[in-house]
């Protein structure tokens, strides 16, 4: 397809047509095309992380629900728009989302874990059941956020990739039981005391020191009434500053770190949340809790040493 300016200039797109296009499939088709223009993919549909792995690669796409992004540099071009994001004739599908214990247990091991890893090690470390770790890993196979060596060995996981796609299917306060109260003396008081508590950990931006002001402390606990007792905390609906949290599934106590929050003589040490959970907590969190979290993956970026480990074999 030819794009051509009223001054002569003219840019030319090699069109390719699916009648289904999988991420993974996306992934492999910009990685092998040897065409020297630009790519735009057709479809029927595609969907939210194909168009988003188009998009990385500098190819252009078009779906028959509406979505499109068509861009050219000489003549300059940019043209996009918003359609469906589900696709109206989907196919039947053994896993269609990351929603529930399972799939969280099985991602937070992906991000946490150093590739790579089989299957069988991934069910150990996660301790999850072996089919749901198959079809979590399959699903996020196809959906391009993993991949897998011909001996089925997962050999990368597009961590950041993954955290956002698993916020999609979860948020800190719809898939925890989360209760709000007030800490009067304000959150300096709080982490003195959070000693007190057999079992917790701080997620949200107290677990991310260095990132923004918390204004908010979000804490696990195992009982959220019997640990607000025990914080001194005094219920409220209305201009809390604590969240007590009790959590989807044990995973969220699991590869915890210290962390120090505070100045000098003053400073503490809490037990805070794996990285990989924080982000995901900042990420579906009230206020800016989202532009914390990409700030505190950038960071994460850096530093996967220290928080990524091997798995347990």
């Amino acid at each position: 397809m030819s794009l051509k300016a009223s001054d002569g200039r003219q840019a030319t797109l090699t069109v390719i047509s699916r009648s289904s296009l999988s991420p993974k499939e996306a992934a492999v088709m910009v990685q092998q095309q040897q065409s020297a223009s630009p790519l735009l993919i057709i479809a029927p549909f595609l969907s939210p992380r194909t168009r988003e792995l188009l998009t990385e690669s500098g190819a252009s796409y078009a779906d028959a629900t509406g979505n499109f992004r068509v861009v050219t540099t000489n003549p300059a071009v940019f043209l996009e728009g918003r359609g469906a994001e589900r696709d109206p004739d989907r196919r039947p599908r053994s896993l269609r989302s990351l929603k529930g214990a399972a799939a969280g247990r099985v991602v937070r091991a992906l991000c946490d874990f150093v590739t790579p890893f089989g299957v069988r090690t991934l069910a150990g470390s996660s301790v999850t059941p072996l089919g749901s770790v198959s079809r979590v890993v399959s699903f996020l196979e196809e959906e391009a956020l993993l991949t897998r060596d011909n001996k089925k060995v997962v050999t990368s996981v597009d961590w950041p990739a993954l955290i956002r796609r698993w916020v999609a299917d979860y948020s800190v306060s719809g898939s925890n039981v989360m209760r709000s109260y007030l800490e009067p003396r304000g959150l300096a008081a709080l982490a003195p005391k959070l000693s007190k508590l057999r079992h917790y950990a701080v997620t949200g931006s107290l677990a991310a020191p260095g990132i923004a002001p918390a204004r908010l402390a979000m804490v696990y606990v195992d009982d959220a009434e019997q640990a607000a007792q025990m914080l001194d905390l005094a219920p409220t609906e209305s201009g809390a500053n604590v969240w007590l949290l009790e959590p989807f599934d044990g995973v969220v106590f699991e590869r915890t770190q210290l962390q120090q929050i505070g100045k000098a003589e003053a400073a503490r040490s809490i037990i805070a949340a794996s990285p990989s959970q924080v982000a995901a907590d900042l990420m579906t969190g009230p206020g800016r809790g989202p532009q914390e979290a990409e700030a505190l993956i950038e960071k994460m970026k850096g530093s996967e040493h220290e928080w990524r480990q091997n798995p347990r074999p």
